[in-house]
């Protein structure tokens, strides 16, 4: 198997067979922060086989491969033909092709990720500033008066601190002191483990790569991993019963534009998890899931690494 295949089938691997073997294994949801990193790192893995065929398609060129090494003063001729990359004009414009398609995604995905919570965030702390007021007995939380019952925090820091947890009128009249401090701990899980990058991680890749399924179904699979990530770290410091019972009562609560809410369209099934003691943990689901995911991305690093160690030392190639 040549490098590019080898490339190429990883990428096809992790694009395509591993969002439907990681939608598929029920059990990732009693490890729900490794299959959340599992998502985003077939993610990114497929989007990295592209850049990987693009380059190699591009080493086919001679000429362009040879200016190269005279100005990098390596070995073009035994590498290339070791690399096996194929040769002629149609390869390497295929290859820039390629890297252009993942420049671009990247760059507008970013782009245009980054500004939507830029935006959001402004539009959060104005109306924070305006309308939010500090509550006795519960610091670092926000109020806002509303009479849906809501709670969700945001990302970042201020002054120093984490940002603020903002939960409404209605929330604190709804749940009792036990079911607002499970309420208080899911967020403060939120913002302890950054939740809010992997988010805006996987929504830049759905934004720039919506072709690549893994990019598609990414977005909301790690948005519903981190809640159940956040409900174990709750149910460690709270009784399940009151986590429940308090996402029970934001359940009909809507999502916020910016911010990781305890409610959301999940919310359901989170309470019926959560009063259902799981009888065996997540074991060879996330045995399977981790050699679906790493297994083609140690097959894309030997398929650079192996022409590499092949021609290093030769007469031609002096890399030793």
């Amino acid at each position: 198997m040549t490098p590019l295949v080898a490339v190429l089938a990883a990428g096809a691997t992790l694009g395509l067979a591993a969002p439907v073997v990681l939608g598929r294994l029920a059990r990732l949801d009693r490890a729900p922060q490794a299959a959340a990193y599992l998502w985003l790192a077939a993610t990114v893995g497929a989007v990295s086989a592209v850049v990987l065929a693009g380059l190699l398609l591009i080493v086919g060129s001679s000429r362009l491969v040879t200016d190269l090494a005279v100005l990098l003063a390596t070995c073009s001729m035994a590498l290339r033909a070791a690399l096996d990359a194929p040769t002629g004009m149609p390869g390497p414009l295929l290859g820039l092709g390629l890297l252009t398609v993942v420049a671009g995604g990247l760059l507008g995905g970013i782009s245009i990720a980054g500004t939507r919570a830029w935006r959001a965030a402004r539009g959060q702390r104005e109306l924070l500033r305006l309308a939010g007021r500090s509550q006795p007995g519960l610091p670092g939380v926000t109020v806002l008066d509303h009479p849906v019952p809501l709670a969700y925090c945001l990302p970042g820091r201020i002054g120093g601190r984490p940002g603020p947890v903002v939960v409404t009128t209605a929330t604190l009249q709804q749940l009792d002191p036990a079911q607002l401090q499970a309420v208080l701990a899911h967020e403060r899980a939120h913002q302890t483990r950054r939740h809010h990058l992997p988010l805006l991680a996987v929504q830049a890749l759905r934004i720039g790569f919506p072709w690549l399924p893994a990019a598609r179904a990414a977005h909301g699979a790690v948005a519903r991993l981190v809640e159940l990530a956040a409900d174990d770290d709750t149910v460690h410091r709270h009784n399940p019963a009151d986590v429940a019972a308090a996402l029970a009562t934001l359940a009909t609560a809507p999502t916020p534009t910016l911010g990781l809410g305890a409610s959301g369209p999940t919310t359901i099934d989170r309470v019926r998890r959560l009063t259902t003691p799981p009888t065996t943990g997540p074991g060879g689901s996330l045995l399977l899931a981790s050699l679906v995911v790493a297994v083609p991305l140690l097959g894309q690093l030997l398929a650079l690494a192996a022409p590499l160690l092949r021609v290093a030392g030769t007469p031609t190639c002096p890399l030793t």
